[in-house]
């Protein structure tokens, strides 16, 4: 499919979706839900979100120290231009930040994509953790007859769980083999690539030696501890940034199990319905989290969606402008790289 195509068939997902969170609620009662917000609570909410893309840029900075030291503010251009980037079809800003990364410091793109794929190891292994805290201590909130389009809301949250482990082992496994046993991992890369033509062979080869490159941290267990220990500051910061929000909102639950639960269903939503910009599926996510499952009014949680996600977009849509402002940044070579994935 065409990314024009792609593009056009996650817009109509984001409207479904959209639609979803706002069914039982009128435009009227939407904005009314916006003239009570204490709007004060936006604040810290705006400063959490910037810092958890600090904590990504310090976290970036490590990953990449076995292939080349660099500052810490020199890597929010390709990290905020590539979130930004989620607006292009099929999860194109991941590829944008590895190919910036790549220009910017004379790096391979598989070796610069292969720490935002260690990158995301991580966040996969957090994320599960924060899923088995909630299936653990507070396990009765899922509600077998909570549905979503049809869907048991206990059934997908344990297929995502289920999936995601798969991956994780999956990728432990090939970074493993790539790191501590490359002559085996490359011999099973040269059989797996023997269908293809021989041009594409050589290149697949050259891209897995050149992606070997980019996890050399896994070398170093001071690394690796440091990186855990910022996943969490991270994952922290991306649950505590909730909390001001529902201040602003006067929620009746503000406990740890709810942010949470939130943190996890906005997750499982927006991998399942990868939307441009999230919009849709990053509100049908807090519709789950908040009304069906731990009961808030509606009305309150669809504004609060809203709001969360325009809040995030905002700083994202402002880091990412004034990046390519700053260096000159070609915004048709970033179609173009989501247009080639």
């Amino acid at each position: 499919m065409k990314k024009s195509g792609q593009l056009i068939v996650g817009l109509i997902v984001a409207i479904v979706a959209v639609y979803y969170t706002m069914r039982n609620v009128s435009v009227s009662e939407l904005m009314e839900s916006f003239r009570h917000v204490n709007y004060i609570w936006l604040l810290p909410t705006f400063v959490l979100m910037c810092l958890t893309y600090v904590a990504r840029a310090i976290r970036w900075r490590v990953l990449l120290l076995p292939i080349k030291e660099v500052k810490t503010w020199d890597l929010f251009s390709p990290l905020m231009v590539g979130f930004m980037a989620g607006v292009l079809p099929a999860r194109a800003g991941e590829l944008v930040r590895a190919y910036l990364l790549g220009k910017k410091f004379e790096l391979s793109f598989a070796s610069s994509l292969a720490t935002i794929v260690v990158e995301r190891l991580f966040d996969m292994i957090l994320l599960l953790f924060l899923f088995s805290w909630i299936l653990v201590f507070h396990g009765d909130i899922f509600d077998g007859n909570i549905a979503w389009s049809g869907i048991s809301i206990k059934d997908l949250a344990f297929q995502f769980g289920i999936i995601s482990l798969a991956l994780v082992l999956v990728l432990i496994a090939f970074i493993y083999l790539l790191t501590f046993h490359n002559e085996k991992a490359m011999a099973l890369a040269h059989w797996l690539v023997r269908p293809f033509p021989e041009k594409w062979q050589l290149k697949l080869i050259l891209m897995t030696e050149t992606f070997s490159q980019g996890l050399g941290v896994f070398r170093s267990l001071r690394a690796l501890i440091f990186i855990g220990v910022a996943t969490v500051g991270v994952w922290g910061l991306i649950v505590l940034q909730y909390y001001p929000l529902y201040w602003a909102y006067n929620l009746q639950d503000k406990s740890v199990a709810s942010l949470i639960l939130l943190t996890v269903m906005v997750c499982i939503l927006i991998t399942v319905l990868p939307t441009p910009a999230f919009l849709g599926s990053f509100n049908a996510g807090v519709l789950i989290a908040l009304h069906e499952i731990m009961g808030e009014a509606e009305v309150a949680t669809v504004s609060l969606g809203f709001v969360a996600w325009g809040v995030n977009f905002a700083v994202i849509i402002l880091g990412g402008v004034y990046f390519i402002l700053h260096d000159h940044i070609s915004v048709r070579k970033l179609v173009d790289i989501g247009e080639e994935d």
